[in-house]
């Protein structure tokens, strides 16, 4: 399961729809597929991390607010955030982080993206940024989003 938490931060929630086959949890990061959202695991990869990254950057929508088990029937109205003020607890690698760093998806094995855990990246890669700082390593991140589709879509230009 997803372990993002909502810590502060007046919320923006949006409804979408989301295709019958898809999985999403509580917690993952989604983005938008035409008209449809789902979760940063979907993402296609496009020849490195990086350049993965930055593609999510582009469609990102924001947090996914509940469940949506594979096969449960299309939906219309499902919750996502998509706040710039939300700061939400997330997992991610194990590094240090200081206030203003900007995170992209981390990599699962293979070629895909992870759906909720962040790894530092280069702004053009990054829809989160660090609101919190962590001296020693942490797998956990207090960061605010950055919706493609809610004010600018770069994490960097915050």
């Amino acid at each position: 399961m997803a372990n993002a938490r909502h810590r502060y931060g007046e919320q923006f929630i949006v409804h979408v729809a989301v295709d019958s086959t898809t999985a999403i949890q509580a917690g993952d990061a989604v983005f938008l597929d035409t008209d449809d959202a789902k979760p940063a695991s979907s993402e296609a990869w496009n020849t490195n991390l990086a350049t993965t990254q930055a593609n999510f950057v582009n469609h990102f929508l924001g947090i996914a607010q509940a469940d949506h088990p594979a096969n449960s029937g299309a939906v219309t109205n499902f919750p996502v955030d998509i706040g710039p003020n939300s700061v939400y607890e997330l997992d991610c690698a194990s590094e240090t982080h200081e206030i203003g760093d900007t995170l992209g998806m981390d990599k699962d094995t293979g070629n895909a993206l992870l759906p909720s855990t962040l790894e530092k990246a280069v702004a053009a890669s990054s829809c989160f940024r660090c609101v919190r700082r962590d001296a020693t390593a942490s797998t956990k991140v207090y960061v605010r989003l950055q919706s493609a589709y809610w004010g600018e879509n770069a994490a960097g230009s915050q």
